[in-house]
């Protein structure tokens, strides 16, 4: 499959390694040959709410269906009415069990078991308010799990959840491997980001050294993920127009979560209720000073592959 070239945004970014991790590469072969024929590895799914995976992975999800754990950082329903997408919810609790149903429908399209789906419980679009113990939690799963590969979200700006994910499972990492314990290489699919004030789906904001590896679905996968979209009727449009004709991956970036992962405004700056850049910059810094961490800490997971 086409690899894409990176364009540079270095001011945004740690630069990570000129390395490839096995268990990467494990997991786009696994992707890119035909189903069945290579080792799939332990994949814990990280998804900020009920539908992301199936945006993000959903073509792929069925190769990964015996040994993935997805699991949802939210419920998918946020404090305030005016954001639960259709209205006809008495009241939250009603909102967020349709979205915890709705996503397991999609699971099971997908061959995923319910038993391998968890929600931590996390109220959407307050995950930022929570890094530290989130951090703390996430590191507890994965010492649990030991997957081989955690696939989340990017650094990008374009959701205040998806961006805290993104911290969490770096700071998880970076404590795991400090003290020893399983630190499993981080890949990212694709979720959103504005650019030139207009919002950019199913592609990365281009990071130099973090090369994409672009998987082109075959028209069975293309009609399953068609079909999970449509086991999310409480988001409405959300979903119609979220392409299905490929999906995309990359190793993480080593992130500097205390700049702007990119120049300008950022997509959640958009919206009234979200809270803007700066402040999600300083809490990002807070938790990392509560952790220990310093804002690019990035241990090696070793054994590593040099890239040719």
């Amino acid at each position: 499959m086409p690899v894409i070239a990176p364009r540079v945004a270095s001011e945004y970014v740690v630069q990570p390694r000129h390395e490839t991790d096995p268990a990467y590469a494990a997991l786009i072969r696994c992707f890119q040959q035909p189903a069945g024929t290579v080792a799939v590895p332990r994949v814990l799914l990280l998804a900020a709410h009920p539908d992301d995976e199936s945006i993000g992975a959903g073509g792929m999800l069925p190769r990964l269906a015996e040994s993935v754990q997805v699991v949802h950082v939210t419920d998918g329903a946020p404090r305030h009415r005016r954001q639960w997408g259709r209205n006809e919810f008495a009241d939250w609790d009603g909102y967020a069990g349709q979205r915890r149903r709705e996503v397991l429908r999609a699971l099971e399209v997908a061959g995923v078991p319910a038993e391998s789906c968890r929600a931590l419980g996390v109220m959407d679009n307050e995950v930022s308010h929570n890094l530290v113990a989130l951090t703390h939690r996430l590191r507890e799963l994965v010492e649990e799990l030991r997957p081989d590969v955690i696939l989340t979200h990017p650094y990008e700006g374009g959701h205040t959840d998806h961006d805290a994910v993104a911290f969490c499972t770096r700071a998880a990492r970076t404590l795991l491997a400090r003290a020893g314990g399983p630190a499993p290489a981080i890949a990212e699919f694709t979720s959103y980001h504005n650019l030139g004030g207009e919002k950019v789906v199913n592609r990365f904001l281009p990071f130099d050294g973090a090369p994409e590896t672009e998987i082109v679905l075959t028209a069975e996968e293309k009609a399953r993920k068609r079909r999970m979209y449509d086991c999310f009727p409480s988001q409405g449009n959300a979903l119609r127009d979220m392409p299905i004709r490929v999906e995309r991956f990359r190793p993480a970036p080593r992130y500097d979560f205390t700049a702007a992962p990119h120049a300008g405004r950022l997509r959640y700056e958009r919206y009234p209720l979200g809270i803007r850049g700066a402040q999600w910059r300083r809490m990002a810094a807070e938790a990392l000073a509560a952790l220990g961490l310093p804002r690019d800490a990035d241990p090696p997971r070793a054994p590593l592959v040099p890239r040719m």
